[in-house]
């Protein structure tokens, strides 16, 4: 099964931060709101995103 791109965002600075903007169509798939943790996690070479409850 190929893999099945989501969503696609643009990196930026803060200070000396890389930082992400969670695309819109992600946070609704993994449920979150500002304020709430998203982990990221190597799962057989892979990162995966999850919403942390």
């Amino acid at each position: 099964m190929p893999d099945k791109l989501l969503a696609v965002t643009k990196t930026s600075t803060r200070g000396s931060s890389l930082r992400i903007t969670l695309p819109k169509e992600i946070a609704e798939k993994l449920n979150v709101s500002e304020s709430e943790h998203i982990g990221f996690y190597e799962i057989d070479g892979e990162v995966v995103i999850r919403k942390i409850s």
